[in-house]
């Protein structure tokens, strides 16, 4: 593989790794938002976050459970028709399944994020389980639950990772595929949490974390990705290039959403 290809193949990744996570993010806000309006709770909503214009008296344990949970379980409910649609199409040359793929992987983990960071640090879903009277006990078991099934996740998603060898390949052979992994997987990741939080400077850390928590899926695609055999395609001609109007679209459709967003909106 040339370097040069290797390049070309990263950023296709990580535009569409940055595109899914912002469509998944804005449904997981959008969530949290429609949930505050039963509760007549007035908010204020930016580009990062979302503010919660009530008083502490006024919160209760249903607000809390509702308005904190129904981003994350709407993200589990995206999860399930992200990978659907991703194994529907493994097959399939074309390089938008990379966009079910990444945007599996955003919802998952905002969904399993949400739940050992919140157990972590005591924000966002944490709250709920404040709220719970949960004992240290019960958060440790569900951060180290979270945990594992992000790690199931990463091997369950790694034959479909490696069989998007086809988007540029005829075959992936065993003395490619770290090469291939690292640049169509791991770089992409790398890459696009860091324009993630650049974009949504300033993050606190149960955010931070969430942002992160596809480390876990990343890691275990690599190393499970060593078990697999050759992968024979087709012997339709391939060409690696940029798609550039993937890339213009992924920092057209960024920087409308960073300024249209940039002052707080009342809601």
């Amino acid at each position: 593989m040339k370097l040069q290809d290797n390049i070309r193949i990263a950023i296709n990744s990580t535009a569409y790794y940055i595109l899914s996570y912002l469509f998944v993010f804005i449904v997981h806000q959008s969530a949290t938002i429609l949930a505050s309006f039963f509760f007549d709770y007035n908010i204020q909503v930016d580009y990062s976050k979302i503010i919660f214009m009530v008083s502490r008296y006024d919160w209760y344990f249903d607000s809390v459970k509702i308005i904190f949970s129904a981003g994350p379980l709407v993200c589990l409910i995206l999860s399930i028709f992200m990978i659907v649609v991703a194994y529907r199409y493994k097959e399939f040359n074309g390089s938008l399944k990379l966009f079910f793929l990444w945007g599996f992987v955003h919802s998952i983990s905002i969904f399993l994020g949400s739940a050992y960071a919140g157990a972590l640090l005591g924000e966002g879903f944490g709250h709920v389980l404040i709220w719970m009277f949960m004992p240290d006990t019960g958060k440790l078991i569900i951060t180290l639950i979270s945990l594992f099934l992000l790690a199931a996740a990463g091997f369950a998603l790694t034959r479909n990772f490696l069989l998007s060898g086809n988007i540029y390949y005829n075959l992936l052979e065993t003395k490619n595929r770290f090469a291939f992994v690292v640049f169509q997987v791991i770089l992409p990741f790398i890459i696009g949490s860091l324009i993630i939080v650049a974009i949504r400077y300033p993050v606190n850390l149960y955010e931070l974390l969430r942002i992160l928590t596809p480390v876990f899926i990343i890691l275990t695609v690599l190393l499970s990705s060593f078990g697999f055999s050759v992968l024979y395609f087709d012997e339709n001609p391939r060409t690696i290039k940029i798609n550039g109007s993937l890339v213009a679209a992924a920092v057209i459709i960024y920087v409308v959403y960073r300024i249209a967003l940039h002052f707080p909106v009342s809601i």
